[in-house]
């Protein structure tokens, strides 16, 4: 018997990054409106597991299978493969499963908290960071995300109202080499506008400031290198609504990728430091950026 109740987030706890996680991989076989048939990758266990009934109790049966068991079964999935990292986070007495989504239902994230018993769900009090209870909306089950893809509530209220508060906390970086004419930045734009910026996006959830900066490098830009830590700076922008700040780090580029995440969707190029003025418009982040190179050390003399 399980017995769990889901919420959504509408802010993180402090550090969620620092707590076990699993990456999760599950796909369905069979939905109906009160049963389902599911296979999960769990970090290394690969799971077949039967659920039946409706709201926040359900009989559930869990076996474990072989690797090639899973892969028979997977290519009988219907609808869309789930992928999400799960977070275990402590809470009281209890340990809530915060679940943050990727690929295609990216941006959602849902807490679930299984009970002992009937009595002990009816006593649980939710965290303050805890948001809207979800049990009973069919909208935030697994297999609706399967089929048919993001909440579209939740997109209407993010469209109508604004995004969660984590949404407006980012990171990114200044890619930087030290070329025989000088100090260059890597720059790109937006998908939009086309304006020239630095890679930064939200915080991921699962990630420090640091490493999610670190991965926007090489989604956006198609860079790797390394990030001085110590080196920070900060600026803040508008955007849906609300004003985000956004954590900036220097990134000495040791590798540059031919071809990369956002290439279709994005142009980079490779500015002196002496022309950063003449791209970025944004004010903030030009001081910004100039801040994060006037405290880097000289540069340092071809070989």
């Amino acid at each position: 018997m399980e017995i769990e109740k889901k919420f959504l987030l509408e802010e993180l706890p402090e550090r969620l990054y620092a707590y076990p996680s699993v990456a999760i991989e599950q796909g369905y076989i069979v939905i109906t409106a009160s049963e389902e048939l599911r296979i999960r990758k769990k970090g290394r266990a690969l799971l077949l597991t039967f659920k039946k009934g409706t709201g926040t109790t359900r009989h559930e049966i869990e076996i474990d299978i072989s690797e090639e068991q899973y892969d028979d079964f997977k290519q009988c999935v219907v609808g869309s493969t789930i992928l999400k990292t799960r977070i275990n986070y402590p809470y009281r007495e209890h340990t809530v499963e915060i679940d943050i989504y990727k690929g295609a239902l990216e941006g959602l994230i849902t807490a679930e908290v299984e009970f002992s018993s009937p009595q002990d769900m009816q006593e649980f009090s939710p965290p303050s960071w805890f948001g809207k209870d979800v049990s009973l909306d069919d909208e935030f089950k697994n297999k609706s995300l399967a089929l048919h893809g993001f909440p579209a509530s939740l997109l209407r209220q993010w469209k109508e109202t604004s995004r969660p508060p984590w949404h407006f906390k980012q990171s990114g970086v200044v890619p930087y080499r030290d070329a025989e004419a000088g100090r260059e930045v890597l720059l790109i734009t937006t998908r939009r506008s086309g304006k020239w910026v630095i890679p930064k996006g939200i915080i991921e959830p699962d990630l420090s400031p640091v490493d999610s900066a670190r991965k926007e490098a090489l989604e956006e830009a198609g860079v790797r290198g390394t990030v001085r830590e110590d080196i920070e700076e900060s600026y803040s922008y508008d955007k849906w609504g609300g004003r985000c700040g956004v954590e900036l780090f220097p990134l000495q580029v040791t590798e540059q990728l031919a071809s990369w995440p956002e290439e279709a969707l994005r142009r980079r190029e490779w500015v002196p430091q002496g022309h950063l003025a003449e791209y970025l418009e944004n004010e903030e982040l030009k001081e910004a950026v100039l801040r994060i190179l006037r405290r880097l050390p000289e540069n340092v003399e071809p070989g």
